[in-house]
Order: structure tokens, then C-alpha cells, then sequence
């Protein structure tokens, strides 16, 4: 998770490039689908290579320097809050507050520099009367309630409490769920066909919906032991692969059988 680009013009005090991926970074880690590095291990070699270098090499750059398979980068499109008067506040009239946040983020692999599906978009509105709660959560008197909204830290429980965090758990919440669908994968089996260099081959390719970047557990092909990991660095065929040795170098030997690490799995690094 690298910091967003902010295109909202919001004018309040948040940091919405680094806010917004943050509050997704902890919504993400609550779904459990992705092991999301901490944000400030890709937000200072995101902002490295120079006027020159496109968006999309800085963003790769950013996780190839911190080890990922995966780089979430996006845009903060709108971040918006309206207030509605009625009369006057001091003789019976009152206020009331609206709140847009539309948010795209999009997914790539590291390894090949493929992006992952397509550009997802979370979008929501609040309004205090649908909600039952006002700006801050309370009765807002006075037109000092903005001001007093700029105090509260952004993705904290009382930022959570508000309608502007109520707008904005649900446009990223949209987002998490969509990638959290997509990490779904299915049970994969194989096994290591032969050893090259710090890899080698093994029996799974396009037929079996393997694609370069994925990881795979190797066990023992004598007690079905984990013994290490690896990762597909190039699909050739149906049942075709190249791999690269991630964990147990050394360990890994031909026959091995593969599988998608089930959740919990551990690596025994040994023989």
C-alpha cells in the first residue's frame, strides 16, 4: 500500500494521501485476506525515482524494494462536505451536513508489472438525517462544527463516529471487499517436475489458473512435511511453470508436492 494521489481539493487538515490508504491498510488486515505490509515500508520508496519516472514505475519500484508480491496504489477523486442552512441557528433554525467520498485503487504485481483486474471504485454519501447523528457525531449548534471536525485524527474512533467516517469506512470498506474476493483463490496441487539454478519446473501452468507471482507450500513427497516455498515466475504451457525457490533452498527436491498454503500452514525448514 503506497500513498494515494489526492484530486479531491479537500481544504480541511487531513493528509488524505497518506489518511485514506491507511484507514484501507487496517480494513484490509480486519478482512484477512492480504498480509499488508506497514504503510511507511512503501511510502518512502514510492516517492523515489525522480520527475521522470511514470507513476506506475515509482509504484513498482516501491515494492520490489519492500519485498511484495503486490502494490495497492490509487486516487482520492472526491472528498466532499456541504452544510445546509435553514433560518438561523440562534433563532430556531438549523444545520445540517452531507458527505461524498469517492475513492479507485488499483492492484499490481510486482513480479511482472501486470495489473490485477480492473480499477476498483468505492463511492458513498452521508447525510446527518439519515444517520441519526450530526458532523461530530453530536448536536451541532454552531457553525464552528468544521472547524472542530479538523481537530478529530483521521481513521480514529471518533473520526469512525462521524458521518464524514461513516461516508468514508463504507467507499473503502466497497474496495476491501472487492479485493478480498479477488484473493480468493482455489486449491492448487502439483508437484516439482525438476531443479535449475535457484528454481526450477513444475506441473502447473494456464490450464490449472496459475499465473506468474503467486506462491505455492512445497511438502515432502516422503511425509508430506512443509518444507519450503516457491514462487511461479513464468508460465510456459497448460501444465508448465518456472519457479523460483522462496524458502528452503536446499530442501526443495524434485517430486515435491505443491499446494496453495492453506491458512495457519507453517514451514518446518528442514528435511
Amino acid at each position: 500500500m503506497i500513498p494515494f494521489e489526492d484530486h479531491s481539493e479537500f481544504r480541511g487538515t487531513w493528509k488524505l494521501r497518506q489518511g485514506v490508504p491507511q484507514l484501507l491498510s487496517e480494513l484490509l488486515r480486519e478482512g484477512g485476506a492480504f498480509e499488508v505490509l506497514p504503510f511507511d515500508t512503501l511510502a518512502a520508496p514510492a516517492a523515489k525515482g525522480g520527475d521522470g519516472a511514470s507513476r506506475q514505475d515509482r509504484e513498482l519500484l516501491a515494492g520490489r524494494e519492500a519485498g511484495a508480491d503486490l502494490v495497492l496504489a490509487g486516487d482520492v477523486r472526491r472528498f466532499a462536505i456541504k452544510r445546509f442552512n435553514v433560518g438561523s441557528p440562534l433563532v430556531g433554525g438549523f444545520t445540517s451536513y452531507s458527505v461524498l467520498v469517492e475513492v479507485d485503487a488499483r492492484l499490481t504485481r510486482v513480479l511482472t508489472g501486470a495489473r490485477d483486474g480492473e480499477e476498483i471504485r468505492g463511492r458513498a454519501e452521508a447525510k446527518d438525517k439519515d444517520l441519526g447523528v450530526t458532523l461530530l457525531g453530536r448536536t451541532t449548534e454552531t457553525e464552528a462544527a468544521l472547524a472542530r471536525l479538523n481537530e478529530v485524527p483521521f481513521g480514529a474512533p471518533e473520526f469512525r463516529d462521524t458521518i464524514v467516517g461513516a461516508a468514508t469506512l463504507d467507499a473503502l470498506g466497497q474496495i476491501a471487499g472487492e479485493l478480498s474476493a479477488r484473493a480468493v483463490v482455489s486449491a492448487v496441487e502439483g508437484k516439482v517436475l525438476s531443479l535449475e539454478g535457484d528454481g526450477g519446473f513444475v506441473n502447473l501452468g494456464r490450464a490449472d489458473r496459475v499465473e506468474a507471482g503467486i506462491r505455492l507450500a512445497v511438502h515432502s513427497r516422503r511425509d508430506t512435511q512443509r518444507v519450503g516455498t516457491v514462487q511461479i515466475v513464468e508460465v510456459f504451457a497448460a501444465h508448465l511453470s518456472r519457479f523460483r525457490t522462496l524458502e528452503g533452498e536446499g530442501a526443495v527436491e524434485a517430486g515435491d508436492l505443491l499446494r496453495s498454503p492453506p491458512e495457519g500452514d507453517t514451514w518446518r525448514g528442514d528435511r
